[in-house]
Protein backbone atom coordinates (compact mmCIF):
# COMPACT_ATOMS: atom_id res chain seq x y z
CA UNK A 1 0.00 0.00 0.00
CA UNK A 2 2.88 2.48 0.83
CA UNK A 3 4.38 1.75 -2.87
CA UNK A 4 0.89 2.56 -4.54
CA UNK A 5 0.82 6.02 -1.92
CA UNK A 6 4.17 6.95 -2.76
CA UNK A 7 3.92 6.89 -6.44
CA UNK A 8 1.58 10.15 -6.28
CA UNK A 9 4.46 12.04 -4.69
CA UNK A 10 6.63 13.89 -7.60
CA UNK A 11 8.88 15.50 -5.26
CA UNK A 12 10.46 15.20 -1.80
CA UNK A 13 12.72 17.68 -1.40
CA UNK A 14 11.64 19.83 -4.81
CA UNK A 15 12.80 21.13 -8.20
CA UNK A 16 13.31 25.24 -7.47
CA UNK A 17 14.92 27.53 -5.94
CA UNK A 18 12.77 29.43 -4.35
CA UNK A 19 15.42 32.45 -3.40
CA UNK A 20 13.63 34.37 -6.34
CA UNK A 21 10.61 34.64 -4.78
CA UNK A 22 11.70 34.65 -1.02
CA UNK A 23 13.20 37.78 -1.79
CA UNK A 24 10.21 39.46 -3.87
CA UNK A 25 8.33 38.90 -0.42
CA UNK A 26 10.89 40.38 1.54
CA UNK A 27 10.30 43.65 -0.35
CA UNK A 28 6.65 43.20 -1.11
CA UNK A 29 5.60 42.51 2.13
CA UNK A 30 2.36 40.48 1.13
CA UNK A 31 -1.01 40.43 3.07
CA UNK A 32 -1.96 37.09 1.41
CA UNK A 33 0.14 35.07 -0.96
CA UNK A 34 -0.61 32.32 -2.94
CA UNK A 35 1.88 29.29 -4.18
CA UNK A 36 1.66 25.85 -6.32
CA UNK A 37 2.54 24.30 -2.92
CA UNK A 38 5.29 21.45 -4.41
CA UNK A 39 6.88 19.48 -1.95
CA UNK A 40 6.19 22.63 0.66
CA UNK A 41 9.95 23.52 0.28
CA UNK A 42 9.14 25.72 -2.63
CA UNK A 43 5.80 27.34 -0.73
CA UNK A 44 6.79 27.74 3.13
CA UNK A 45 9.71 29.60 2.89
CA UNK A 46 7.06 32.71 1.79
CA UNK A 47 5.60 32.82 5.25
CA UNK A 48 7.91 34.89 6.20
CA UNK A 49 6.92 37.50 4.84
CA UNK A 50 3.51 36.93 4.08
CA UNK A 51 0.43 37.32 6.61
CA UNK A 52 -1.45 34.40 5.04
CA UNK A 53 -0.02 32.15 2.69
CA UNK A 54 -2.82 29.55 0.27
CA UNK A 55 -0.97 26.40 -0.62
CA UNK A 56 -2.63 24.75 -3.97
CA UNK A 57 -1.67 21.40 -5.34
CA UNK A 58 -3.79 19.26 -7.79
CA UNK A 59 -2.06 16.09 -5.77
CA UNK A 60 -2.90 15.56 -2.03
CA UNK A 61 0.15 13.91 -1.14
CA UNK A 62 2.17 17.05 -2.26
CA UNK A 63 -0.07 18.68 0.22
CA UNK A 64 0.72 15.77 2.71
CA UNK A 65 4.35 16.47 2.19
CA UNK A 66 3.84 20.23 2.33
CA UNK A 67 1.63 19.60 6.31
CA UNK A 68 4.48 17.72 7.76
CA UNK A 69 6.82 20.05 6.70
CA UNK A 70 5.29 23.34 7.84
CA UNK A 71 4.33 21.12 11.26
CA UNK A 72 8.26 20.00 11.44
CA UNK A 73 9.10 23.84 11.02
CA UNK A 74 6.72 24.77 13.88
CA UNK A 75 7.86 22.16 16.12
CA UNK A 76 10.98 21.51 15.77
CA UNK A 77 14.38 23.58 16.50
CA UNK A 78 16.78 24.21 13.31
CA UNK A 79 19.38 21.20 14.10
CA UNK A 80 16.51 18.76 14.25
CA UNK A 81 14.23 19.96 11.65
CA UNK A 82 17.81 19.09 9.52
CA UNK A 83 17.85 15.60 11.29
CA UNK A 84 14.26 14.85 10.97
CA UNK A 85 14.21 15.77 7.03
CA UNK A 86 18.22 14.09 6.72
CA UNK A 87 19.61 17.05 5.23
CA UNK A 88 23.27 17.57 5.84
CA UNK A 89 24.98 16.92 8.52
CA UNK A 90 22.72 14.31 9.06
CA UNK A 91 22.26 11.14 6.98
CA UNK A 92 19.50 10.13 5.12
CA UNK A 93 19.58 6.35 6.73
CA UNK A 94 20.32 8.03 10.43
CA UNK A 95 18.05 8.26 13.41
CA UNK A 96 14.80 6.11 12.34
CA UNK A 97 13.50 5.40 15.91
CA UNK A 98 13.79 9.72 16.13
CA UNK A 99 12.00 10.36 12.99
CA UNK A 100 9.35 7.73 14.00
CA UNK A 101 8.73 9.13 17.50
CA UNK A 102 8.78 12.81 15.81
CA UNK A 103 5.85 11.65 13.38
CA UNK A 104 3.76 10.72 16.42
CA UNK A 105 3.92 13.59 17.76
CA UNK A 106 3.46 16.74 15.32
CA UNK A 107 0.31 17.98 15.55
CA UNK A 108 -1.12 16.53 12.19
CA UNK A 109 -4.26 15.84 10.93
CA UNK A 110 -5.11 12.01 11.37
CA UNK A 111 -4.95 11.18 7.80
CA UNK A 112 -1.66 12.44 7.52
CA UNK A 113 0.14 10.81 10.25
CA UNK A 114 -1.89 7.90 8.85
CA UNK A 115 -0.10 8.14 5.51
CA UNK A 116 3.23 9.19 5.83
CA UNK A 117 3.17 6.30 8.63
CA UNK A 118 2.52 3.88 5.57
CA UNK A 119 5.68 5.80 3.65
CA UNK A 120 7.99 5.42 6.43
CA UNK A 121 7.79 2.34 7.91
CA UNK A 122 8.70 0.04 5.17
CA UNK A 123 12.04 2.30 5.12
CA UNK A 124 12.73 1.71 8.77
CA UNK A 125 11.89 5.25 9.33
CA UNK A 126 14.95 6.56 7.11
CA UNK A 127 14.76 10.04 5.24
CA UNK A 128 12.05 10.40 2.53
CA UNK A 129 14.14 13.33 1.07
CA UNK A 130 14.93 11.75 -2.13
CA UNK A 131 12.09 9.50 -2.87
CA UNK A 132 9.93 11.92 -5.24
CA UNK A 133 9.75 10.72 -8.67
CA UNK A 134 11.51 13.83 -9.96
CA UNK A 135 14.76 13.27 -7.36
CA UNK A 136 14.70 9.17 -8.19
CA UNK A 137 15.48 10.38 -11.78
CA UNK A 138 18.04 12.41 -10.76
CA UNK A 139 19.51 9.59 -8.64
CA UNK A 140 19.59 7.31 -11.67
CA UNK A 141 20.74 10.00 -14.03
CA UNK A 142 23.83 10.94 -11.45
CA UNK A 143 25.14 7.42 -11.90
CA UNK A 144 25.03 7.26 -15.52
CA UNK A 145 27.10 10.99 -15.22
CA UNK A 146 29.53 9.32 -12.74
CA UNK A 147 30.14 6.52 -15.17
CA UNK A 148 30.68 8.71 -18.34
CA UNK A 149 32.63 11.12 -16.12
CA UNK A 150 35.12 8.94 -13.83
CA UNK A 151 37.15 10.28 -11.72
CA UNK A 152 36.33 14.05 -12.50
CA UNK A 153 32.52 13.18 -11.83
CA UNK A 154 32.16 15.55 -8.59
CA UNK A 155 35.64 17.87 -9.03
CA UNK A 156 33.51 20.84 -9.95
CA UNK A 157 31.32 21.20 -6.51
CA UNK A 158 34.50 21.32 -4.57
CA UNK A 159 35.69 24.72 -5.23
CA UNK A 160 35.04 27.89 -2.49
CA UNK A 161 35.84 30.61 -4.70
CA UNK A 162 34.05 31.60 -8.20
CA UNK A 163 37.79 32.49 -9.71
CA UNK A 164 39.01 29.05 -9.08
CA UNK A 165 35.64 27.27 -10.22
CA UNK A 166 35.27 29.25 -13.50
CA UNK A 167 39.72 28.42 -14.08
CA UNK A 168 38.44 24.71 -14.10
CA UNK A 169 35.39 24.77 -15.44
CA UNK A 170 37.35 26.48 -18.74
CA UNK A 171 40.58 24.82 -18.68
CA UNK A 172 40.02 21.10 -17.01
CA UNK A 173 36.75 20.27 -16.88
CA UNK A 174 36.29 16.99 -18.82
CA UNK A 175 34.26 18.86 -21.42
CA UNK A 176 33.72 16.07 -24.39
CA UNK A 177 32.50 13.87 -21.25
CA UNK A 178 30.35 15.97 -20.05
CA UNK A 179 28.51 16.99 -23.84
CA UNK A 180 28.13 13.28 -23.98
CA UNK A 181 26.56 13.35 -21.08
CA UNK A 182 24.32 15.78 -22.09
CA UNK A 183 23.47 14.26 -25.48
CA UNK A 184 23.02 11.19 -24.21
CA UNK A 185 20.80 12.08 -21.02
CA UNK A 186 19.51 15.35 -21.79
CA UNK A 187 16.54 15.02 -23.83
CA UNK A 188 12.60 13.86 -24.57
CA UNK A 189 13.05 10.52 -25.01
CA UNK A 190 15.37 9.83 -21.25
CA UNK A 191 12.71 11.90 -19.38
CA UNK A 192 9.73 10.70 -20.48
CA UNK A 193 10.86 7.04 -20.41
CA UNK A 194 12.36 7.71 -16.89
CA UNK A 195 9.76 10.70 -14.85
CA UNK A 196 7.12 11.92 -17.38
CA UNK A 197 5.66 8.47 -18.94
CA UNK A 198 4.86 10.30 -22.22
CA UNK A 199 3.64 13.99 -20.89
CA UNK A 200 7.15 15.73 -21.45
CA UNK A 201 6.59 19.08 -21.52
CA UNK A 202 6.24 20.49 -25.45
CA UNK A 203 9.68 22.42 -26.51
CA UNK A 204 8.97 25.73 -27.81
CA UNK A 205 12.72 27.31 -28.09
CA UNK A 206 14.56 27.19 -31.29
CA UNK A 207 17.80 25.69 -29.75
CA UNK A 208 17.87 21.99 -29.38
CA UNK A 209 17.70 19.75 -25.77
CA UNK A 210 21.38 19.55 -25.63
CA UNK A 211 22.19 23.58 -26.18
CA UNK A 212 19.57 24.20 -23.61
CA UNK A 213 20.79 22.19 -21.09
CA UNK A 214 24.38 22.72 -21.73
CA UNK A 215 23.50 26.94 -21.67
CA UNK A 216 21.57 26.26 -18.26
CA UNK A 217 24.74 24.36 -17.33
CA UNK A 218 27.23 26.90 -18.40
CA UNK A 219 25.59 30.03 -16.32
CA UNK A 220 25.40 27.84 -13.11
CA UNK A 221 29.11 26.75 -13.39
CA UNK A 222 30.04 30.54 -14.53
CA UNK A 223 28.08 32.87 -11.97
CA UNK A 224 28.07 31.10 -8.87
CA UNK A 225 29.17 28.39 -6.67
CA UNK A 226 27.97 25.07 -7.83
CA UNK A 227 28.83 23.72 -4.26
CA UNK A 228 25.81 25.78 -3.11
CA UNK A 229 23.46 24.41 -5.98
CA UNK A 230 21.44 21.41 -4.62
CA UNK A 231 20.43 20.46 -7.99
CA UNK A 232 24.15 19.97 -8.61
CA UNK A 233 24.31 17.80 -6.16
CA UNK A 234 21.76 15.76 -7.31
CA UNK A 235 22.80 16.13 -10.47
CA UNK A 236 26.74 14.72 -9.50
CA UNK A 237 26.16 12.82 -6.42
CA UNK A 238 22.47 12.26 -6.37
CA UNK A 239 21.42 13.73 -2.72
CA UNK A 240 23.01 16.69 -0.79
CA UNK A 241 26.62 15.65 -0.08
CA UNK A 242 27.18 18.73 2.32
CA UNK A 243 26.07 21.60 4.45
CA UNK A 244 26.99 24.40 1.69
CA UNK A 245 24.45 22.41 -0.80
CA UNK A 246 21.50 22.56 1.19
CA UNK A 247 18.29 24.54 -0.22
CA UNK A 248 16.84 27.76 1.30
CA UNK A 249 14.93 26.31 3.03
CA UNK A 250 17.03 24.22 5.21
CA UNK A 251 19.78 27.42 5.69
CA UNK A 252 19.71 28.53 9.53
CA UNK A 253 18.78 32.80 7.96
CA UNK A 254 15.65 31.42 6.76
CA UNK A 255 14.69 29.09 9.36
CA UNK A 256 15.34 31.85 11.64
CA UNK A 257 12.79 34.32 9.61
CA UNK A 258 10.04 31.40 9.28
CA UNK A 259 9.76 30.25 12.33
CA UNK A 260 8.23 33.01 14.43
CA UNK A 261 5.37 32.84 11.48
CA UNK A 262 4.92 29.55 11.72
CA UNK A 263 3.22 29.69 15.19
CA UNK A 264 -0.05 29.91 13.85
CA UNK A 265 -0.34 27.59 10.48
CA UNK A 266 -3.85 26.89 11.91
CA UNK A 267 -5.04 30.14 10.78
CA UNK A 268 -2.28 31.57 8.46
CA UNK A 269 -1.39 28.35 6.41
CA UNK A 270 -4.90 27.00 4.06
CA UNK A 271 -4.40 23.94 2.22
CA UNK A 272 -6.18 24.18 -1.56
CA UNK A 273 -6.44 20.70 -3.49
CA UNK A 274 -7.56 22.16 -6.57
CA UNK A 275 -5.73 23.27 -10.25
CA UNK A 276 -3.96 27.01 -9.78
CA UNK A 277 -7.36 28.30 -11.65
CA UNK A 278 -9.52 26.46 -9.22
CA UNK A 279 -7.67 27.28 -6.48
CA UNK A 280 -7.67 30.91 -6.98
CA UNK A 281 -11.64 30.95 -7.41
CA UNK A 282 -11.58 29.37 -4.13
CA UNK A 283 -8.96 32.06 -2.64
CA UNK A 284 -11.39 35.05 -4.21
CA UNK A 285 -14.85 33.01 -2.87
CA UNK A 286 -13.00 33.00 0.70
CA UNK A 287 -11.55 37.06 0.49
CA UNK A 288 -12.80 38.64 -2.65
CA UNK A 289 -11.56 39.62 -6.17
CA UNK A 290 -8.23 41.75 -5.81
CA UNK A 291 -6.74 40.00 -2.79
CA UNK A 292 -3.97 38.38 -3.87
CA UNK A 293 -0.65 40.41 -3.38
CA UNK A 294 2.13 37.91 -4.69
CA UNK A 295 1.65 34.62 -6.46
CA UNK A 296 3.65 31.89 -7.33
CA UNK A 297 2.68 29.23 -10.11
CA UNK A 298 6.28 27.47 -10.66
CA UNK A 299 6.71 25.85 -14.27
CA UNK A 300 2.85 25.00 -14.19
CA UNK A 301 1.82 27.33 -17.36
CA UNK A 302 4.48 25.51 -19.77
CA UNK A 303 2.26 22.50 -19.43
CA UNK A 304 -1.07 25.07 -20.89
CA UNK A 305 -2.04 24.22 -24.33
CA UNK A 306 -4.42 25.92 -26.57
CA UNK A 307 -6.13 29.17 -25.89
CA UNK A 308 -4.95 28.87 -21.98
CA UNK A 309 -1.60 29.22 -23.25
CA UNK A 310 -2.47 33.07 -24.19
CA UNK A 311 -5.27 34.05 -21.88
CA UNK A 312 -3.70 32.62 -18.55
CA UNK A 313 -2.96 36.05 -17.07
CA UNK A 314 -6.45 37.08 -18.13
CA UNK A 315 -8.08 34.47 -16.17
CA UNK A 316 -5.53 35.41 -13.57
CA UNK A 317 -6.08 39.14 -12.96
CA UNK A 318 -9.22 39.31 -10.82
CA UNK A 319 -7.77 37.52 -8.19
CA UNK A 320 -5.00 40.00 -7.95
CA UNK A 321 -5.13 43.56 -6.04
CA UNK A 322 -3.10 46.50 -8.29
CA UNK A 323 0.59 45.94 -7.96
CA UNK A 324 0.92 42.48 -6.84
CA UNK A 325 3.37 40.37 -8.44
CA UNK A 326 2.97 36.97 -10.18
CA UNK A 327 6.11 34.78 -10.55
CA UNK A 328 6.80 32.12 -13.61
CA UNK A 329 9.19 29.66 -14.30
CA UNK A 330 8.82 28.74 -17.58
CA UNK A 331 10.49 25.15 -18.83
CA UNK A 332 11.54 24.43 -22.02
CA UNK A 333 8.26 25.81 -23.21
CA UNK A 334 8.09 29.66 -22.85
CA UNK A 335 4.90 31.37 -23.44
CA UNK A 336 4.11 34.89 -24.51
CA UNK A 337 1.00 35.35 -22.75
CA UNK A 338 -1.92 38.04 -23.11
CA UNK A 339 -0.27 41.08 -21.11
CA UNK A 340 -3.39 43.05 -20.59
CA UNK A 341 -3.60 43.90 -17.04
CA UNK A 342 -0.37 43.45 -16.40
CA UNK A 343 3.82 44.43 -17.06
CA UNK A 344 6.45 42.46 -17.66
CA UNK A 345 8.83 43.91 -14.92
CA UNK A 346 11.42 40.40 -15.05
CA UNK A 347 14.62 43.27 -15.91
CA UNK A 348 13.32 44.49 -12.17
CA UNK A 349 14.66 41.30 -10.52
CA UNK A 350 17.34 40.37 -12.81
CA UNK A 351 20.20 39.98 -10.69
CA UNK A 352 18.17 37.79 -8.26
CA UNK A 353 17.11 35.84 -11.26
CA UNK A 354 20.68 35.63 -12.01
CA UNK A 355 21.76 33.73 -9.09
CA UNK A 356 18.92 31.64 -8.89
CA UNK A 357 20.93 27.91 -8.46
CA UNK A 358 18.92 25.67 -10.81
CA UNK A 359 18.95 27.64 -14.01
CA UNK A 360 16.64 25.36 -15.94
CA UNK A 361 13.85 28.07 -15.96
CA UNK A 362 13.00 31.52 -17.68
CA UNK A 363 11.49 32.88 -14.88
CA UNK A 364 9.69 35.86 -15.39
CA UNK A 365 7.69 37.88 -12.69
CA UNK A 366 4.43 40.33 -13.87
CA UNK A 367 3.08 43.21 -12.07
CA UNK A 368 -1.31 43.82 -12.22
CA UNK A 369 -1.99 47.11 -13.08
Amino acid sequence: MSKKYFSGINYSLGNEDTTVEYEICRQLKPQVSVAIAGSGGRCLPLMAFSKKLFAIDLSKEQLAITELRARTYQSLDYYSFLKFWGYPPFGEYDYGHYRKIILNELPLSVQTRSYFHEVFGPLNYASILYLGKWERTFQLLSKGLRLLLRKDYGRILTFHNLADQKAYYQHEFPMTEWKAVLFLLGNKSVFNALLYKGDFVKKSLSESYFQFYYDAFDRLFTHQMARRSFFAHLCFYGKIGHEDGNPLEARLSTFDEMKPRMQNLDSDLVYINQDILGGLDTVTKELGQNSVDFLSISDVPSYFSGELEKNYLTKIRPAMRSGGLVSVRYYLNVLEPDLNGFEDVSDHYRELISQECVQMYRIKIYRAR
